[in-house]
């Protein structure tokens, strides 16, 4: 009814239209296509709630937040024509594994491959949401989108999580078809903030096209302090 075991079938047959109709796509790309579509309300038009407990669940429910629902319900139609789309590489996903600390050894066994100096956080990963498990002062994160439509003008728009102040550059940009755009996100932290938080990034095509990016960070502010 809610689980995994429904989204998985679905998800699955939707990337195979998408590979279809995009032979060349990566799966990370098309993760992202069908991510950065998603809608975030239900078939009515309601927000998307989520089951807080096995008892009663109809009467136990509260709008879902990302980390319930990911990016939100696919969009099949959409999800064909996603116009912009974020791409990760093996290397980069191998960076990352490395970069986790005593994973060496796994990440030889597992993919014949020494981790050398190179190595990345999640938060480096060009994936279509963004995370912060410890905003303190302030904090930049890059993303690079490609166009796999025609050319776009796209404004970007945001709802900063509580907690925090967003800054995007470029703020508007046109990009043509094949082309790459690089995004900078400056956060910075306001107050703190021990739960995570929500927000939102969009990115809206003068064609039509809409990007949503959704963004959780928990603020931990350090303060310098000197003994007088």
């Amino acid at each position: 009814m809610s689980g995994t075991s429904m989204a998985a079938p679905h998800v699955a047959g939707l990337a195979a239209l998408i590979k279809q109709k995009f032979p060349n796509l990566s799966t990370a790309a098309i993760g992202s296509a069908l991510s950065t579509t998603a809608s975030l309300y239900d078939n009515n038009g309601g927000p998307i709630l989520a089951q807080r407990s096995y008892a009663n669940p109809d009467s136990n429910q509260s709008p879902a937040t990302p980390f319930d629902m990911g990016s939100g319900f696919v969009n099949a139609t959409a999800a064909l024509d996603p116009g912009l789309i974020f791409d990760t590489s093996y290397s980069d996903y191998l960076s990352f594994l490395c970069g986790i600390n005593g994973s060496a050894p796994m990440v030889l066994n597992y993919t014949g491959e020494s981790c050398g100096a190179s190595k990345m956080s999640g938060t480096e990963l060009n994936l279509p949401s963004i995370t912060i498990s410890k905003l303190n002062q302030s904090r930049t994160v890059q993303r690079t989108l490609i166009n796999i439509a025609g050319n776009e003008t796209y404004a970007v728009g945001w709802s900063a999580p509580y907690g925090a102040s967003i800054k995007v550059t470029p703020a508007r940009f046109f990009i043509v078809c094949g082309q790459q755009q690089v995004l900078n996100f400056v956060f910075n932290a306001t107050m703190n903030n021990s739960s995570p938080s929500f927000g939102r990034i969009g990115l809206f095509g003068d064609q039509g096209h809409v990007i949503n990016i959704p963004l959780t960070v928990i603020v931990k502010i350090s303060y310098n302090t000197t003994n007088s």
